[in-house]
Protein backbone atom coordinates (compact mmCIF):
# COMPACT_ATOMS: atom_id res chain seq x y z
CA UNK A 1 0.00 0.00 0.00
CA UNK A 2 0.78 3.50 -0.41
CA UNK A 3 1.36 5.91 2.03
CA UNK A 4 -1.16 7.82 2.63
CA UNK A 5 -0.40 10.66 4.87
CA UNK A 6 -0.82 12.94 2.32
CA UNK A 7 -3.06 11.39 -0.45
CA UNK A 8 -3.21 12.99 -3.68
CA UNK A 9 -7.12 12.56 -3.72
CA UNK A 10 -9.86 15.01 -5.34
CA UNK A 11 -12.11 14.49 -2.36
CA UNK A 12 -15.13 15.55 -4.48
CA UNK A 13 -14.13 12.59 -6.85
CA UNK A 14 -14.80 9.36 -5.02
CA UNK A 15 -13.54 7.54 -8.22
CA UNK A 16 -10.02 9.16 -6.36
CA UNK A 17 -10.43 7.62 -2.80
CA UNK A 18 -11.80 4.57 -3.90
CA UNK A 19 -8.44 2.33 -4.94
CA UNK A 20 -7.22 3.95 -1.30
CA UNK A 21 -9.79 1.99 0.25
CA UNK A 22 -9.41 -1.08 -1.87
CA UNK A 23 -6.17 -1.63 -1.07
CA UNK A 24 -7.11 -1.59 2.40
CA UNK A 25 -9.59 -3.82 1.94
CA UNK A 26 -6.96 -6.00 -0.01
CA UNK A 27 -3.72 -5.82 1.94
CA UNK A 28 -3.25 -9.02 4.00
CA UNK A 29 -4.29 -8.30 7.66
CA UNK A 30 -3.52 -10.59 10.29
CA UNK A 31 -2.80 -9.84 14.28
CA UNK A 32 0.82 -8.81 13.15
CA UNK A 33 -0.33 -6.36 10.66
CA UNK A 34 -3.60 -4.74 12.62
CA UNK A 35 -1.39 -1.77 13.81
CA UNK A 36 0.31 -0.80 10.74
CA UNK A 37 -3.30 -1.53 8.48
CA UNK A 38 -4.80 1.20 11.26
CA UNK A 39 -2.42 3.81 10.85
CA UNK A 40 -2.96 3.11 6.84
CA UNK A 41 -6.70 3.89 6.92
CA UNK A 42 -6.12 6.73 9.78
CA UNK A 43 -4.02 8.69 7.19
CA UNK A 44 -7.16 8.08 4.87
CA UNK A 45 -9.68 8.73 7.30
CA UNK A 46 -8.09 12.35 8.36
CA UNK A 47 -8.11 13.43 4.53
CA UNK A 48 -11.66 12.54 4.36
CA UNK A 49 -11.80 14.44 7.87
CA UNK A 50 -9.85 17.45 6.92
CA UNK A 51 -12.16 17.72 3.84
CA UNK A 52 -15.22 17.65 5.44
CA UNK A 53 -14.45 19.89 8.25
CA UNK A 54 -13.74 22.51 5.05
CA UNK A 55 -16.77 22.03 3.12
CA UNK A 56 -18.75 22.25 6.63
CA UNK A 57 -16.52 25.69 7.40
CA UNK A 58 -17.55 27.32 4.12
CA UNK A 59 -21.45 26.60 4.03
CA UNK A 60 -21.99 28.33 7.72
CA UNK A 61 -19.26 30.68 7.43
CA UNK A 62 -21.43 31.98 4.47
CA UNK A 63 -24.94 30.36 4.07
CA UNK A 64 -25.75 32.59 1.01
CA UNK A 65 -22.98 31.20 -0.49
CA UNK A 66 -24.54 28.74 -3.82
CA UNK A 67 -21.10 27.47 -4.30
CA UNK A 68 -20.39 26.43 -0.83
CA UNK A 69 -23.73 25.24 -0.58
CA UNK A 70 -23.27 22.95 -3.94
CA UNK A 71 -20.06 21.68 -2.25
CA UNK A 72 -21.91 20.65 0.58
CA UNK A 73 -24.69 19.18 -1.03
CA UNK A 74 -22.66 17.22 -3.33
CA UNK A 75 -20.53 16.09 -0.09
CA UNK A 76 -23.42 15.21 1.69
CA UNK A 77 -25.21 13.20 -1.08
CA UNK A 78 -22.56 11.62 -3.19
CA UNK A 79 -19.58 11.47 -1.06
CA UNK A 80 -20.60 10.77 2.47
CA UNK A 81 -22.78 7.73 1.46
CA UNK A 82 -19.38 6.04 -0.56
CA UNK A 83 -17.57 6.88 2.65
CA UNK A 84 -20.23 5.24 5.36
CA UNK A 85 -20.26 2.19 2.88
CA UNK A 86 -16.57 2.26 2.47
CA UNK A 87 -15.59 2.31 6.31
CA UNK A 88 -18.52 -0.05 7.01
CA UNK A 89 -16.11 -2.66 4.99
CA UNK A 90 -13.12 -1.64 6.74
CA UNK A 91 -14.63 -2.14 10.26
CA UNK A 92 -16.24 -5.82 8.70
CA UNK A 93 -12.41 -6.17 7.76
CA UNK A 94 -10.72 -5.60 11.03
CA UNK A 95 -13.08 -7.02 13.45
CA UNK A 96 -12.65 -10.47 11.28
CA UNK A 97 -9.32 -10.52 12.33
CA UNK A 98 -8.89 -13.77 14.17
CA UNK A 99 -6.92 -14.00 17.68
CA UNK A 100 -6.57 -10.04 17.45
CA UNK A 101 -6.30 -8.72 21.42
CA UNK A 102 -6.21 -5.06 21.57
CA UNK A 103 -4.28 -2.83 23.96
CA UNK A 104 -5.79 -0.56 26.55
CA UNK A 105 -6.01 2.13 23.87
CA UNK A 106 -7.61 0.24 21.58
CA UNK A 107 -9.97 -1.72 23.27
CA UNK A 108 -12.35 1.20 23.49
CA UNK A 109 -11.64 1.65 19.99
CA UNK A 110 -13.01 -1.35 19.03
CA UNK A 111 -15.93 -1.11 21.40
CA UNK A 112 -17.16 1.61 18.83
CA UNK A 113 -16.30 -0.09 15.48
CA UNK A 114 -18.00 -2.78 16.73
CA UNK A 115 -21.18 -1.17 17.90
CA UNK A 116 -21.15 0.90 14.70
CA UNK A 117 -20.71 -2.16 12.75
CA UNK A 118 -23.77 -3.54 14.06
CA UNK A 119 -25.84 -0.45 13.64
CA UNK A 120 -25.02 0.37 10.27
CA UNK A 121 -27.72 -0.36 7.30
CA UNK A 122 -27.32 0.47 3.79
CA UNK A 123 -30.64 1.74 3.54
CA UNK A 124 -29.86 4.38 6.43
CA UNK A 125 -27.46 6.03 4.20
CA UNK A 126 -29.81 8.03 1.75
CA UNK A 127 -31.63 8.97 5.06
CA UNK A 128 -28.92 10.37 6.52
CA UNK A 129 -27.77 12.93 3.60
CA UNK A 130 -31.18 13.63 3.51
CA UNK A 131 -31.58 14.46 7.29
CA UNK A 132 -28.03 16.26 6.24
CA UNK A 133 -29.67 18.73 3.96
CA UNK A 134 -32.90 19.15 5.93
CA UNK A 135 -30.55 20.48 8.53
CA UNK A 136 -28.77 22.69 6.49
CA UNK A 137 -32.07 24.61 5.27
CA UNK A 138 -32.74 25.06 9.03
CA UNK A 139 -29.30 26.63 9.34
CA UNK A 140 -30.18 29.13 5.87
CA UNK A 141 -33.46 29.89 7.62
CA UNK A 142 -32.05 31.47 10.84
CA UNK A 143 -29.23 32.04 9.54
CA UNK A 144 -31.08 34.65 7.62
CA UNK A 145 -32.62 36.11 9.74
CA UNK A 146 -31.96 40.01 10.35
CA UNK A 147 -33.84 42.56 12.45
CA UNK A 148 -34.66 46.35 11.59
CA UNK A 149 -33.57 48.36 14.65
CA UNK A 150 -33.57 52.33 15.02
CA UNK A 151 -32.59 51.99 10.99
CA UNK A 152 -30.02 49.73 11.30
CA UNK A 153 -29.84 45.65 9.90
CA UNK A 154 -29.00 43.64 12.99
CA UNK A 155 -28.24 39.80 12.92
CA UNK A 156 -29.93 37.90 14.89
CA UNK A 157 -26.95 37.60 17.23
CA UNK A 158 -26.78 41.63 17.57
CA UNK A 159 -30.39 41.76 17.94
CA UNK A 160 -30.16 38.95 20.80
CA UNK A 161 -26.98 41.34 22.97
CA UNK A 162 -29.61 44.31 23.16
CA UNK A 163 -31.59 42.10 25.37
CA UNK A 164 -29.11 42.88 28.35
CA UNK A 165 -29.84 47.46 27.53
CA UNK A 166 -30.81 48.72 31.37
CA UNK A 167 -34.06 50.36 28.73
CA UNK A 168 -36.91 48.07 29.60
CA UNK A 169 -38.88 49.12 26.70
CA UNK A 170 -36.03 49.12 24.11
CA UNK A 171 -35.68 45.05 25.47
CA UNK A 172 -39.28 44.76 25.45
CA UNK A 173 -39.46 46.06 21.24
CA UNK A 174 -36.80 44.24 20.43
CA UNK A 175 -37.49 41.00 22.00
CA UNK A 176 -41.25 41.17 19.60
CA UNK A 177 -38.93 41.68 17.00
CA UNK A 178 -37.24 38.61 17.37
CA UNK A 179 -39.81 36.84 17.99
CA UNK A 180 -41.43 38.16 14.91
CA UNK A 181 -39.04 36.75 12.68
CA UNK A 182 -38.83 33.69 14.00
CA UNK A 183 -42.54 33.28 13.65
CA UNK A 184 -42.90 34.10 10.68
CA UNK A 185 -40.99 31.09 10.09
CA UNK A 186 -43.12 28.79 12.35
CA UNK A 187 -44.56 27.48 9.29
CA UNK A 188 -41.43 26.80 7.27
CA UNK A 189 -39.52 25.06 10.37
CA UNK A 190 -42.76 22.71 10.99
CA UNK A 191 -43.07 21.70 8.30
CA UNK A 192 -38.76 21.15 8.14
CA UNK A 193 -38.90 19.51 11.54
CA UNK A 194 -41.94 17.22 10.58
CA UNK A 195 -40.24 16.02 7.36
CA UNK A 196 -37.32 15.03 9.73
CA UNK A 197 -38.93 13.01 11.93
CA UNK A 198 -40.11 9.97 9.62
CA UNK A 199 -36.85 9.93 8.49
CA UNK A 200 -35.37 9.43 11.62
CA UNK A 201 -38.00 6.83 12.60
CA UNK A 202 -37.64 4.98 9.41
CA UNK A 203 -33.71 4.15 10.51
CA UNK A 204 -34.30 3.40 13.49
CA UNK A 205 -36.95 0.73 12.03
CA UNK A 206 -34.75 -0.42 9.40
CA UNK A 207 -31.94 -1.23 12.39
CA UNK A 208 -34.21 -3.34 14.06
CA UNK A 209 -34.66 -0.89 17.04
CA UNK A 210 -38.18 0.01 18.69
CA UNK A 211 -37.43 3.63 18.71
CA UNK A 212 -34.92 6.31 17.55
CA UNK A 213 -34.26 7.05 21.08
CA UNK A 214 -33.03 3.71 20.72
CA UNK A 215 -30.89 3.90 17.95
CA UNK A 216 -29.54 7.01 18.84
CA UNK A 217 -28.57 6.26 21.83
CA UNK A 218 -25.93 3.78 20.30
CA UNK A 219 -24.87 5.80 18.02
CA UNK A 220 -23.62 8.56 20.49
CA UNK A 221 -21.99 5.65 21.97
CA UNK A 222 -23.58 5.88 25.23
CA UNK A 223 -22.31 2.69 27.02
CA UNK A 224 -22.07 4.18 30.64
CA UNK A 225 -25.60 5.53 31.11
CA UNK A 226 -29.14 4.93 30.13
CA UNK A 227 -32.09 6.56 29.16
CA UNK A 228 -33.42 6.17 32.39
CA UNK A 229 -30.53 7.88 33.93
CA UNK A 230 -31.21 10.99 31.96
CA UNK A 231 -34.52 10.84 33.81
CA UNK A 232 -32.80 10.62 37.09
CA UNK A 233 -31.03 13.74 36.35
CA UNK A 234 -34.06 15.44 35.62
CA UNK A 235 -35.08 14.85 38.60
CA UNK A 236 -32.09 16.05 40.15
CA UNK A 237 -32.53 19.27 38.23
CA UNK A 238 -36.44 19.61 39.46
CA UNK A 239 -35.72 18.99 42.87
CA UNK A 240 -32.03 20.08 43.41
CA UNK A 241 -31.71 22.99 40.49
CA UNK A 242 -34.73 24.84 39.96
CA UNK A 243 -35.93 25.97 43.40
CA UNK A 244 -31.98 27.88 43.35
CA UNK A 245 -32.92 29.24 39.40
CA UNK A 246 -36.37 30.14 40.62
CA UNK A 247 -34.55 32.44 43.56
CA UNK A 248 -32.13 33.73 40.95
CA UNK A 249 -34.47 35.03 38.87
CA UNK A 250 -36.16 36.65 41.87
CA UNK A 251 -33.38 38.27 43.02
CA UNK A 252 -32.83 39.43 39.35
CA UNK A 253 -36.66 41.01 39.28
CA UNK A 254 -35.57 42.95 42.40
CA UNK A 255 -32.74 43.82 40.99
CA UNK A 256 -34.32 44.88 37.72
CA UNK A 257 -37.70 47.03 39.89
CA UNK A 258 -39.67 44.98 38.56
CA UNK A 259 -42.75 43.26 40.27
CA UNK A 260 -42.88 39.46 37.30
CA UNK A 261 -39.29 38.82 35.46
CA UNK A 262 -40.74 38.74 31.46
CA UNK A 263 -38.78 36.75 28.88
CA UNK A 264 -37.27 40.15 27.82
CA UNK A 265 -36.00 40.78 31.30
CA UNK A 266 -34.20 37.00 31.46
CA UNK A 267 -30.73 38.68 30.01
CA UNK A 268 -30.96 41.57 31.20
CA UNK A 269 -27.88 42.88 32.96
CA UNK A 270 -28.84 43.32 36.87
CA UNK A 271 -26.28 45.92 37.32
CA UNK A 272 -28.12 47.93 34.46
CA UNK A 273 -25.01 48.15 32.65
CA UNK A 274 -24.06 45.64 30.82
CA UNK A 275 -20.48 44.96 30.01
CA UNK A 276 -18.56 45.62 26.68
CA UNK A 277 -15.68 43.74 27.18
CA UNK A 278 -14.32 45.12 23.48
CA UNK A 279 -15.81 45.92 20.02
CA UNK A 280 -14.20 44.53 17.65
CA UNK A 281 -13.08 41.03 17.14
CA UNK A 282 -9.37 41.47 17.33
CA UNK A 283 -9.80 42.88 20.86
CA UNK A 284 -11.43 39.63 21.82
CA UNK A 285 -8.93 37.27 20.43
CA UNK A 286 -5.95 39.33 22.18
CA UNK A 287 -8.23 38.84 25.86
CA UNK A 288 -8.64 35.59 25.00
CA UNK A 289 -4.73 34.64 24.29
CA UNK A 290 -4.04 36.66 27.20
CA UNK A 291 -6.38 34.80 29.49
CA UNK A 292 -5.24 31.26 28.26
CA UNK A 293 -1.54 32.30 29.24
CA UNK A 294 -2.45 32.67 32.58
CA UNK A 295 -4.09 29.37 32.54
CA UNK A 296 -1.23 27.66 31.11
CA UNK A 297 0.95 28.69 28.74
CA UNK A 298 0.85 25.65 26.30
CA UNK A 299 -2.78 26.33 26.10
CA UNK A 300 -1.67 29.35 25.35
CA UNK A 301 0.23 28.54 22.51
CA UNK A 302 -2.07 25.92 20.97
CA UNK A 303 -4.39 29.17 20.56
CA UNK A 304 -2.09 31.67 19.26
CA UNK A 305 -1.39 29.22 16.55
CA UNK A 306 -4.80 29.59 15.33
CA UNK A 307 -4.69 32.80 14.84
CA UNK A 308 -3.70 32.68 11.09
CA UNK A 309 -6.33 31.73 9.62
CA UNK A 310 -8.54 29.14 12.15
CA UNK A 311 -10.30 31.93 14.02
CA UNK A 312 -13.88 33.13 12.84
CA UNK A 313 -15.35 35.12 15.39
CA UNK A 314 -16.83 38.27 14.30
CA UNK A 315 -20.55 38.41 13.42
CA UNK A 316 -22.30 39.52 9.70
CA UNK A 317 -25.25 38.56 7.70
CA UNK A 318 -26.07 35.03 6.42
CA UNK A 319 -22.96 33.10 8.71
CA UNK A 320 -25.10 30.02 10.44
CA UNK A 321 -25.99 30.64 14.03
CA UNK A 322 -24.27 29.31 16.84
CA UNK A 323 -20.70 29.01 17.72
CA UNK A 324 -18.68 25.57 17.27
CA UNK A 325 -15.00 24.18 16.96
CA UNK A 326 -14.19 21.71 14.57
CA UNK A 327 -10.90 20.28 13.74
CA UNK A 328 -8.60 19.58 10.72
CA UNK A 329 -6.32 16.46 11.49
CA UNK A 330 -4.32 16.93 8.68
CA UNK A 331 -3.74 20.77 9.25
CA UNK A 332 -3.22 19.52 13.26
CA UNK A 333 -5.21 22.27 13.77
CA UNK A 334 -8.87 23.04 15.87
CA UNK A 335 -11.12 25.91 14.14
CA UNK A 336 -13.37 28.29 15.93
CA UNK A 337 -16.77 29.62 14.73
CA UNK A 338 -18.74 31.80 16.71
CA UNK A 339 -20.64 35.56 15.79
CA UNK A 340 -18.90 38.15 18.46
CA UNK A 341 -21.51 41.46 19.29
CA UNK A 342 -19.10 42.62 22.22
CA UNK A 343 -20.54 41.02 24.93
CA UNK A 344 -19.49 39.16 28.13
CA UNK A 345 -21.31 36.15 26.66
CA UNK A 346 -18.41 36.23 23.42
CA UNK A 347 -15.70 35.66 26.04
CA UNK A 348 -17.52 33.14 27.26
CA UNK A 349 -17.95 31.46 23.77
CA UNK A 350 -14.52 32.01 22.81
CA UNK A 351 -13.14 30.56 26.39
CA UNK A 352 -15.64 27.23 25.99
CA UNK A 353 -14.70 26.71 22.23
CA UNK A 354 -11.01 26.96 23.44
CA UNK A 355 -11.61 24.25 25.38
CA UNK A 356 -12.68 22.65 22.74
CA UNK A 357 -9.98 23.14 20.64
CA UNK A 358 -7.38 22.85 23.84
CA UNK A 359 -8.57 19.05 24.05
CA UNK A 360 -8.27 18.21 20.32
CA UNK A 361 -4.27 19.86 20.41
CA UNK A 362 -3.66 17.79 23.74
CA UNK A 363 -5.59 14.37 22.65
CA UNK A 364 -3.40 14.84 19.35
CA UNK A 365 -0.79 12.39 21.51
CA UNK A 366 -3.25 9.66 20.48
CA UNK A 367 -2.07 8.47 16.89
CA UNK A 368 -5.11 7.23 15.90
CA UNK A 369 -8.16 10.09 14.97
CA UNK A 370 -10.65 7.61 16.20
CA UNK A 371 -8.73 8.12 20.01
CA UNK A 372 -8.37 12.16 19.70
CA UNK A 373 -11.37 14.35 21.39
CA UNK A 374 -13.45 11.93 23.53
CA UNK A 375 -16.92 11.03 24.23
CA UNK A 376 -18.80 13.81 23.89
CA UNK A 377 -20.02 14.09 27.49
CA UNK A 378 -16.31 14.72 28.31
CA UNK A 379 -15.34 16.85 25.22
CA UNK A 380 -17.62 19.29 27.39
CA UNK A 381 -15.79 19.26 30.10
CA UNK A 382 -13.15 20.15 28.36
CA UNK A 383 -15.26 23.19 27.00
CA UNK A 384 -16.94 23.89 30.20
CA UNK A 385 -13.89 23.94 32.40
CA UNK A 386 -12.14 26.11 30.67
CA UNK A 387 -14.83 29.16 31.36
CA UNK A 388 -13.86 28.21 34.58
CA UNK A 389 -10.70 27.94 35.12
CA UNK A 390 -10.46 31.16 33.11
CA UNK A 391 -12.52 33.16 35.72
CA UNK A 392 -9.69 33.89 37.67
CA UNK A 393 -7.61 36.00 34.66
CA UNK A 394 -10.87 37.69 33.83
CA UNK A 395 -9.89 41.26 34.98
CA UNK A 396 -7.59 43.07 32.91
CA UNK A 397 -4.76 43.13 35.34
CA UNK A 398 -4.22 39.69 35.18
CA UNK A 399 -4.88 39.12 31.32
CA UNK A 400 -8.75 40.10 31.02
CA UNK A 401 -11.31 42.72 29.89
CA UNK A 402 -12.26 44.38 33.16
CA UNK A 403 -11.95 46.27 36.13
CA UNK A 404 -11.70 43.91 39.57
CA UNK A 405 -15.36 45.12 40.18
CA UNK A 406 -16.63 44.19 36.27
CA UNK A 407 -14.55 41.35 36.79
CA UNK A 408 -16.37 39.72 40.03
CA UNK A 409 -19.72 40.92 38.23
CA UNK A 410 -18.51 38.48 35.04
CA UNK A 411 -17.48 35.51 37.43
CA UNK A 412 -20.81 35.99 39.26
CA UNK A 413 -22.57 36.14 36.20
CA UNK A 414 -20.75 32.57 34.79
CA UNK A 415 -22.05 30.77 38.17
CA UNK A 416 -25.38 32.06 37.72
CA UNK A 417 -25.84 30.97 33.78
CA UNK A 418 -24.79 27.84 34.74
CA UNK A 419 -27.45 27.11 37.88
CA UNK A 420 -30.38 28.75 34.57
CA UNK A 421 -29.19 26.58 31.99
CA UNK A 422 -29.00 23.25 33.52
CA UNK A 423 -33.26 23.53 33.75
CA UNK A 424 -33.57 24.30 30.16
CA UNK A 425 -31.44 21.64 29.71
CA UNK A 426 -33.78 19.50 31.27
CA UNK A 427 -36.31 20.89 28.80
CA UNK A 428 -34.60 20.49 25.71
CA UNK A 429 -33.48 16.28 26.10
CA UNK A 430 -36.84 15.74 27.50
CA UNK A 431 -38.76 17.24 24.85
CA UNK A 432 -36.83 14.47 22.48
CA UNK A 433 -37.27 12.15 24.91
CA UNK A 434 -41.16 12.13 24.31
CA UNK A 435 -40.49 13.10 20.89
CA UNK A 436 -39.01 9.92 19.67
CA UNK A 437 -40.73 7.48 22.42
CA UNK A 438 -44.12 8.56 23.01
CA UNK A 439 -45.23 11.08 20.50
CA UNK A 440 -48.27 9.48 17.82
CA UNK A 441 -47.34 8.58 14.71
CA UNK A 442 -48.98 11.70 13.18
CA UNK A 443 -47.56 13.90 15.48
CA UNK A 444 -49.06 17.72 14.94
CA UNK A 445 -47.35 20.63 15.35
CA UNK A 446 -49.54 21.61 18.16
CA UNK A 447 -49.06 18.19 19.94
CA UNK A 448 -44.82 19.57 19.65
CA UNK A 449 -45.82 22.93 21.13
CA UNK A 450 -48.11 21.67 23.69
CA UNK A 451 -45.46 19.86 25.39
CA UNK A 452 -43.00 21.94 24.97
CA UNK A 453 -44.57 24.82 26.79
CA UNK A 454 -45.54 22.02 29.44
CA UNK A 455 -42.33 21.53 30.07
CA UNK A 456 -41.51 25.12 30.06
CA UNK A 457 -43.86 25.91 33.19
CA UNK A 458 -42.44 22.75 34.82
CA UNK A 459 -38.86 23.27 35.07
CA UNK A 460 -38.55 27.65 34.34
CA UNK A 461 -41.49 28.94 36.52
CA UNK A 462 -39.69 31.68 37.10
CA UNK A 463 -40.73 33.56 33.64
CA UNK A 464 -43.86 34.84 33.11
CA UNK A 465 -44.66 34.40 29.73
CA UNK A 466 -48.54 35.55 30.24
CA UNK A 467 -50.53 36.60 27.04
CA UNK A 468 -47.21 35.07 25.00
CA UNK A 469 -48.14 31.39 24.18
CA UNK A 470 -46.97 31.46 20.78
CA UNK A 471 -43.73 32.39 21.66
CA UNK A 472 -43.58 29.73 24.53
CA UNK A 473 -44.57 26.86 23.02
CA UNK A 474 -42.29 27.75 19.90
CA UNK A 475 -39.22 27.82 21.69
CA UNK A 476 -38.32 24.22 20.25
CA UNK A 477 -37.52 25.91 17.10
CA UNK A 478 -35.27 27.99 18.10
CA UNK A 479 -33.29 24.89 19.64
CA UNK A 480 -30.75 24.18 16.39
CA UNK A 481 -29.30 20.86 18.05
CA UNK A 482 -33.34 19.21 18.07
CA UNK A 483 -32.99 19.72 14.52
CA UNK A 484 -28.81 19.02 13.35
CA UNK A 485 -27.94 17.00 15.97
CA UNK A 486 -30.93 14.92 18.06
CA UNK A 487 -30.55 14.24 21.64
CA UNK A 488 -27.33 16.10 21.62
CA UNK A 489 -27.29 18.16 24.58
CA UNK A 490 -27.86 16.49 27.41
CA UNK A 491 -24.61 16.40 27.30
CA UNK A 492 -23.46 19.58 28.25
CA UNK A 493 -25.47 19.04 31.43
CA UNK A 494 -23.49 16.03 32.38
CA UNK A 495 -20.42 17.86 31.49
CA UNK A 496 -21.21 20.74 33.89
CA UNK A 497 -21.58 18.69 36.80
CA UNK A 498 -18.02 17.73 35.84
CA UNK A 499 -16.93 21.39 35.16
CA UNK A 500 -18.23 21.92 38.49
CA UNK A 501 -15.94 19.14 40.17
CA UNK A 502 -12.68 20.49 38.32
CA UNK A 503 -13.52 24.35 39.77
CA UNK A 504 -13.77 22.79 43.07
CA UNK A 505 -10.53 21.14 43.03
CA UNK A 506 -9.37 24.40 41.65
CA UNK A 507 -10.69 27.08 44.12
CA UNK A 508 -8.41 24.49 46.56
CA UNK A 509 -5.52 24.60 44.06
CA UNK A 510 -5.98 25.93 40.56
CA UNK A 511 -2.39 24.83 39.25
CA UNK A 512 -3.18 21.02 40.14
CA UNK A 513 -6.41 21.43 38.83
CA UNK A 514 -5.35 22.97 35.45
CA UNK A 515 -2.47 19.50 35.63
CA UNK A 516 -5.12 17.16 35.81
CA UNK A 517 -7.28 18.68 33.28
CA UNK A 518 -4.40 18.47 30.38
CA UNK A 519 -3.47 14.98 31.45
CA UNK A 520 -7.59 14.13 31.59
CA UNK A 521 -7.84 15.59 27.83
CA UNK A 522 -4.69 13.94 26.21
CA UNK A 523 -6.10 10.77 27.11
CA UNK A 524 -8.43 11.57 24.52
CA UNK A 525 -10.81 8.58 23.25
CA UNK A 526 -9.30 5.75 25.12
CA UNK A 527 -10.21 5.21 28.30
CA UNK A 528 -14.39 4.89 29.48
CA UNK A 529 -16.55 8.22 30.66
CA UNK A 530 -16.09 7.48 34.43
CA UNK A 531 -12.22 6.93 33.59
CA UNK A 532 -11.83 10.61 32.29
CA UNK A 533 -14.08 12.10 34.56
CA UNK A 534 -11.90 10.62 37.58
CA UNK A 535 -8.80 11.59 35.53
CA UNK A 536 -10.20 14.87 35.32
CA UNK A 537 -10.67 14.92 39.17
CA UNK A 538 -14.47 14.81 39.26
CA UNK A 539 -17.03 12.45 39.47
CA UNK A 540 -19.30 10.76 36.98
CA UNK A 541 -22.75 11.05 38.92
CA UNK A 542 -25.84 13.07 38.68
CA UNK A 543 -27.89 11.84 41.45
CA UNK A 544 -29.61 14.54 43.71
CA UNK A 545 -27.02 14.40 46.45
CA UNK A 546 -24.27 15.58 43.57
CA UNK A 547 -26.48 17.91 41.79
CA UNK A 548 -27.60 19.41 45.13
CA UNK A 549 -23.50 19.69 46.57
CA UNK A 550 -22.63 21.38 43.70
CA UNK A 551 -25.44 23.78 43.89
CA UNK A 552 -25.25 24.61 47.35
CA UNK A 553 -21.33 25.27 46.10
CA UNK A 554 -22.20 27.89 43.73
CA UNK A 555 -24.52 29.52 46.00
CA UNK A 556 -21.88 30.08 48.12
CA UNK A 557 -19.82 31.54 45.74
CA UNK A 558 -22.11 33.61 44.07
CA UNK A 559 -22.47 35.26 48.13
CA UNK A 560 -18.84 35.67 48.10
CA UNK A 561 -18.81 37.26 44.63
CA UNK A 562 -21.75 39.75 45.24
CA UNK A 563 -20.97 40.77 49.06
Amino acid sequence: MSDLSHPQINVADWSTVQPHVDALLAAPLDEAAVDGWLRQWNALAETLAEAEAQIYRDVTENTADAAAEQRFKHFVSEIEPQSQIAEQALKQRLLAVEGYQPGEDTALLLRRFRSEAELFRAENVPLESELALLGNQYNKIVGGMTVEWQGEELTLPQANSRLQEPDRAAREAIWRKIMQRYLAARPAIDELYLKMLPLRRQSAANADFENYRALRWQQLARFDYTPDDAFTFHDAIEHEVVPLATKLYRKLAGRLGVAELRPWDSEADPYGQPLRPFSAAAELEAGGQRIFHQVDPVLAGYFSAMHDGFLDLATRPHKAPGAYCNVFPVSAKPYIFMSAVGTHNDVTTLLHEGGHAFHFMESLRQPLLWNQNAPMEFCEVASMSMELLSAPYLAAARGGFYSEAEARRAYADQLRKIVLFLPYMAVVDRFQHWVYTEAPAEVTPADLDGVWAGLWDRYLPGIDYRDLQAEKESGWQRKGHIFEAPFYYIEYGLAQLGALQVWRNALADQRQAVADYRAALALGYTRSLPELFAAAGARFAFDRQTVGELMALVSEQLALLEA
